[in-house]
């Protein structure tokens, strides 16, 4: 799993959370973590709270930018 790997997967689905990356990637959740603020960082993911009317932890959804997509040679599709 690299990068890219996991913006294509951001890019082919609408909102992702680390549990659903997990799962899909076969990784912990601290692999998923840290790849994750790594892209932040690069501007090339955003999350966004998922948990309307829900209680207890918030729930992130994760969604690739335009500067991800830029970086996956996609453009603003």
């Amino acid at each position: 799993m690299c990068d890219n790997d996991v913006l294509r997967m951001l890019a082919d689905q609408h909102g992702r959370t680390v549990s659903e990356m997990v799962a899909y990637f076969h990784v912990t959740q601290t692999a998923i973590r840290n790849r994750l603020r790594r892209l932040a960082l690069a501007q090339s993911v955003t999350r966004k709270r998922g948990d309307e009317g829900r209680r207890g932890r918030p729930r992130y959804l994760y969604y690739i930018t335009s500067r991800g997509r830029d970086r996956l040679g996609g453009g603003g599709r």
